[in-house]
C-alpha cells in the first residue's frame, strides 16, 4: 500500500464543518507534492451521505463508520476506533482541524500510537529530504516555531482554523469508499450524552466563533455600549475587544483579544473604536475580513483591515441597526409568501 495521508472529517447535524474541509484541502496540496493519496474518515451514526462531499472536495478514498454509539462524539468511543484504523491502515500523516473535539481527541490517540503531535499549526510542507515541516505561533503569537518529527509514524497535527481556505468541490471526481466495521459497546464508553444544546453567542468562545465584534476604547460611553451589543446581536456576532475595554469594565478579560489576550481567526470581524495597537492586532492578523471603523483617518488599525470606515461610531452604529433590521424584515416578509 502506498503513502497516505489521513484527515478527520468532522461534522454536526448532517453537515461537514468547514474547519476539516480546509484540512482536507490541505492534505490534497501536501499529496501533489509527495504522490500519497488522501483519505478521509467519517465517524456517525446516520453519516453516509457526507461521503459524497467528501470525495467531491479531494479525498481518494473514505472511511466510515455508522454506528449508534458514534452518534454523539465521546472520546473513548473515537479514539477507540481511529486507534484501530490507524493501526490497520499505517498512514504517514493524520490531520485534523484545530477544534475543541481534536484537542480533547488528538492527544489521546497519539498516546495510544507512541507517536509526535504538532497542534495548532498554520504552515505545512516537506523539506529538501521529503520530510513534513509545521509552522505554529508560540509566545502569544509573538514568535514561530518550525518541526520536523522524521522518526515518527504516523505524525499527527491539527491546523488551526481559517488559514488556508476551503478547497472548491469537484462535482464527478472519481473516489472510492470503505464501510468500516465498528466493534464497540457501551461499557467502552465511559460518557453518555443525555441531551446537547446550542450554544448563544454570549457564551461562545471568541477563539470558535465565525463572526466577532470588537470594541475598544472609542466606544466611550455606556449608552453608545449598549448599541454596540444590540449591533452584535443582529450580526449574530460573538463579543470581544482591546485591553482598554477590558480596563473599562465593557468586556470580560475573557474575551479579550490581542496579544495578552486571545488570538482569533474569525471569517469576519468588525473593529468599533480600536485604534489598532501591535499588541491587538496580532491577535487578528488571520481573519479572514476585517473592517474597522474609527473617526481617526490615520489609525493604525486601517493598515491591517479590508475595509476602512473613518467617521463617528455615535454616526455609523444606530443607522447601520436600522438598516439590518429593515432588511431582516424584508426578508423575513419575503419567506411568509407562499410560494
Amino acid at each position: 500500500m502506498g503513502k497516505m495521508i489521513f484527515v478527520l472529517a468532522e461534522h454536526y447535524q448532517g453537515e461537514l464543518e468547514e474547519p476539516s474541509l480546509e484540512v482536507l484541502g490541505e492534505a490534497r496540496r501536501l499529496a501533489g507534492k509527495s504522490g500519497a493519496a488522501v483519505h478521509a474518515v467519517l465517524l456517525g451514526h446516520g453519516v453516509g451521505h457526507l461521503t459524497d462531499p467528501l470525495g467531491q472536495c479531494g479525498a481518494d478514498h473514505i472511511h466510515w463508520a455508522d454506528h449508534p454509539l458514534l452518534e454523539h462524539y465521546s472520546t473513548d468511543g473515537y479514539a477507540h476506533v481511529l486507534t484501530d484504523l490507524l493501526r490497520r491502515r499505517d498512514p504517514e500523516i493524520f490531520l485534523l482541524a484545530a477544534s475543541p473535539l481534536s484537542r480533547d481527541l488528538a492527544p489521546r490517540i497519539a498516546a495510544r500510537r507512541q507517536t509526535c503531535l504538532i497542534t495548532n499549526c498554520t504552515a505545512l510542507g516537506f523539506n529538501t529530504d521529503g520530510i513534513l515541516a509545521l509552522k505554529r505561533p508560540t509566545f502569544g503569537g509573538r514568535a514561530w516555531a518550525d518541526y520536523l518529527c522524521p522518526n515518527t509514524r504516523p505524525l499527527i497535527a491539527t491546523v488551526r482554523p481559517g488559514v488556508l481556505g476551503i478547497p472548491p468541490s469537484e462535482k464527478g471526481r472519481t473516489f472510492s469508499t470503505e464501510k468500516i466495521q465498528v466493534y464497540l459497546t457501551q461499557d467502552q464508553i465511559r460518557t453518555k450524552v443525555l441531551k446537547s444544546y446550542s450554544v448563544d453567542q454570549d457564551s461562545l468562545d471568541i477563539t470558535e466563533a465565525d463572526t466577532v465584534l470588537a470594541l475598544g476604547r472609542g466606544i466611550q460611553d455606556q449608552i453608545l455600549l449598549h448599541r454596540v451589543k444590540e449591533l452584535a446581536g443582529l450580526l449574530k456576532a460573538s463579543f470581544g475587544g482591546s485591553r482598554a475595554a477590558v480596563d473599562e469594565g465593557w468586556i470580560p478579560y475573557g474575551r479579550q483579544i490581542g496579544q495578552s489576550g486571545k488570538t482569533i481567526a474569525p471569517k469576519t470581524i468588525l473593529c468599533l473604536g480600536i485604534s489598532g495597537a501591535p499588541q491587538f492586532t496580532m491577535g487578528i492578523r488571520e481573519s479572514k475580513f476585517i473592517v474597522a471603523v474609527n473617526k481617526d483617518r490615520q489609525a493604525p488599525i486601517f493598515k491591517v483591515a479590508d475595509m476602512a470606515v473613518v467617521g463617528d461610531l455615535r454616526e455609523i452604529v444606530p443607522p447601520l441597526i436600522q438598516q439590518i433590521k429593515t432588511r431582516q424584515s424584508t426578508l423575513k416578509g419575503t419567506a411568509d409568501v407562499p410560494g
